[in-house]
């Protein structure tokens, strides 16, 4: 009985956080604690091994292999979210791009799965496209009773199929400039036997990064014009069926191995949410670098907090 409530709870809060026809609906939460840590405004940067989930075009401008895993929990560890990824650059073919989502409840009893194609090529030193090919699907488990009766007359999965494209243009130094489409091609998920189309929202992201190391050279103090030559600050909008989403965000490396973010997220439309966000890494060894990012979620859901912990090999 215990489970049994675990789970309604969890459906509800599912159901009402991502989309009043279908539980989840690929609202995607967040992918990389790097990227989170600054508030999500990471269209027009897009530079590690989540870089594909933000903007495709990315990956042209990698030249080093990626691996990624994250880890998210919403709710108090209601709703878990696992992410595995990996960024192979070809050279002048271009990089390539993997990754699989999975987003769950605490009973196990819905389960909703990404898995992602991607490649990237930067078609000159100032401009790189990209492209995600995406496979969604749906699941639950009719172990439950009540489960078993709300889909008896219904299946108890679904799957379908979507895409992404993206352009990063740095039109100077220090300077670029990031849009992507995400979910383009309709995607019906609904496992309900209904006319009515149950598709994964559109998304369109527009937004910019700027080196600090411009202004770098105007501070006075030497430490903190260190500091700066290595800062950034990003800002984007997104827009996503009649809501919209401003985010901003900054990171720090204070040397070679520690960095710190901080980011600001404001959504309008059906509902308003405020998001602030910090987080950190720590780079050991050259090739092993872990993020972290915590967030504080207030609006329709209130007191809402959100940790994810990345874990990241280069090489």
């Amino acid at each position: 009985m215990a489970k049994l409530k675990v789970a309604v709870c969890a459906i509800g809060i599912i159901s009402c956080t991502f989309s009043s026809a279908a539980i989840g609906a690929f609202r995607d939460i967040g992918v990389g604690a790097r990227p989170l840590g600054m508030g999500g405004a990471f269209v027009a940067l897009a530079d590690d091994g989540s870089a594909a989930n933000y903007n495709a075009a990315g990956l042209g401008f990698i030249d080093t292999n990626y691996l990624n895993a994250t880890l998210a929990q919403r709710f108090k560890g209601l709703v878990n979210y696992q992410y595995f990824g990996g960024v192979l650059p070809l050279g002048g073919a271009g990089t390539l791009g993997a990754s699989i989502g999975i987003l769950s409840e605490d009973s196990e009893i819905y389960t909703e799965r990404t898995f992602k194609l991607s490649y990237g090529k930067a078609l000159s030193r100032n401009i790189a496209v990209g492209l995600n090919l995406k496979s969604f699907g749906t699941n639950f488990d009719v172990t439950e009773g009540f489960v078993r009766e709300l889909f008896a007359d219904n299946g108890t999965s679904a799957s379908a199929f979507s895409a992404d494209a993206g352009i990063i243009v740095k039109p100077s130094e220090g300077l670029s400039f990031g849009l992507s489409g995400e979910n383009l091609l309709p995607a019906d998920i609904s496992v309900f036997d209904s006319t009515d189309a149950d598709s994964v929202p559109v998304r369109l992201r527009v937004g910019l990064a700027y080196s600090l190391a411009g202004i770098a050279e105007s501070t006075e103090q030497e430490s903190m014009r260190d500091i700066l030559r290595s800062g950034l600050g990003l800002a984007e909008v997104e827009v996503r069926n009649g809501e919209n989403f401003v985010r901003a965000g900054a990171e720090v490396w204070l040397n070679q191995s520690i960095a710190v973010r901080a980011g600001y997220g404001v959504k309008n439309g059906v509902g308003s949410a405020t998001t602030v966000a910090i987080g950190g890494s720590a780079r050991l060894a050259k090739i092993i670098q872990l993020d972290y990012a915590f967030q504080i979620l207030t609006g329709d859901i209130r007191d809402n907090t959100t940790q994810r912990i990345s874990f990241n090999l280069i090489f």
